[in-house]
């Protein structure tokens, strides 16, 4: 990205949380409230969907998660290390801390469990399927949610408050460049530049939320292409 467009939106996340992971106490909560503003709404989305749900209140469970979780020195440090994206090893430090908490209720059941019937999970439900999948489709609606306030805001900090409302006209509602710029009295050649920008300031905003996820520069392109295929 050039210099113009990084101005726009804050560092990355990923970047981000490498520089600050050694900044002691003010900087690691900085980062652990970045990460639960972007991935408390999908984690209980899959929470409501998943086979453990009768396990407590989506809001006490998530928010138990994080705060157990978060709060481990090397956290961050085995994430990055493991090369997954930040919602795959999220979601997966999850259903290892649900199986914590099912265990735990269970404990006095499974003690009366002879060892010799048992399987490798005493029992408890399993999502198989559901990490990768699931997770997906709820992560890729909450990126371009989030990007689309982005956006919005990059786009009204720098007076181009219509350039976004045409381009939710156009691309969210479907309306023609003709019909858009007499909605907005500007010609349709105006109005198509107008939209091209606004999309410019989406599309960036996307790929900052992607980085957020340990998405390289150069894997851009396909997990864009990604996003679209689990959203339709």
């Amino acid at each position: 990205m050039t210099e113009q467009k990084r101005e726009h939106f804050p560092p990355t996340l990923n970047t981000w949380i490498g520089e600050r992971m050694q900044g002691g106490t003010m900087a690691r909560e900085e980062i652990n409230r970045h990460v639960m503003e972007a991935y408390e709404a999908p984690l209980r989305i899959y929470y409501l969907g998943s086979s453990w749900r009768t396990l407590g209140e989506p809001e006490d469970i998530v928010n138990g998660f994080l705060a157990d979780r978060l709060d481990r020195e090397e956290f961050f440090n085995k994430w990055q290390s493991s090369g997954k994206r930040l919602r795959h090893w999220l979601i997966n430090a999850m259903h290892f801390y649900l199986k914590e908490l099912w265990r735990k209720e269970h404990r006095h059941d499974a003690a009366r469990i002879d060892a010799s019937s048992r399987d490798e999970d005493n029992g408890c439900p399993v999502d198989s399927g559901v990490l990768d999948g699931e997770m997906d489709r709820i992560w890729a609606r909450a990126v371009v949610s989030a990007a689309c306030r982005d956006a919005e805001a990059s786009c009204r900090a720098d007076g181009l408050g219509d350039h976004w409302r045409l381009f939710l006209r156009h691309h969210l509602d479907g309306v023609p460049y003709r019909q858009c710029s007499t909605e907005f009295d500007v010609n349709p050649k105006r109005c198509a530049v107008m939209v091209r920008t606004a999309s410019a300031r989406f599309r960036e905003a996307v790929q900052e939320r992607l980085r957020q996820d340990g998405v390289a520069p150069s894997e851009f392109e396909e997990e864009l292409m990604h996003l679209q295929e689990v959203i339709s």
